[in-house]
């Protein structure tokens, strides 16, 4: 089930909406105003240990290596 992050533009809060499928159109408002004015944002999410966010080789800022005693 695919979860898509939001903002608000009236009243700048971010939430989470979970869809059944893709294809699913879906209004979507605001939990905490009501406000139907909402816009997609980008979330970053892990995918398990060693992973970093930008999807590069090393695992971590510290090392270039892709496993280390810091980040495993």
């Amino acid at each position: 089930m695919p979860i898509y992050e939001f903002n608000c533009t009236g009243c700048s809060h971010r939430f989470e909406e979970y869809f059944a499928s893709s294809a699913q159109k879906k209004a979507v408002k605001c939990p905490e105003c009501g406000g139907e004015k909402v816009e997609k944002v980008f979330s970053v999410f892990g995918m398990g240990a060693g992973d970093n966010a930008s999807g590069g080789g090393s695992s971590c800022d510290t090392c270039t290596s892709t496993s280390c005693d810091t980040c495993g």
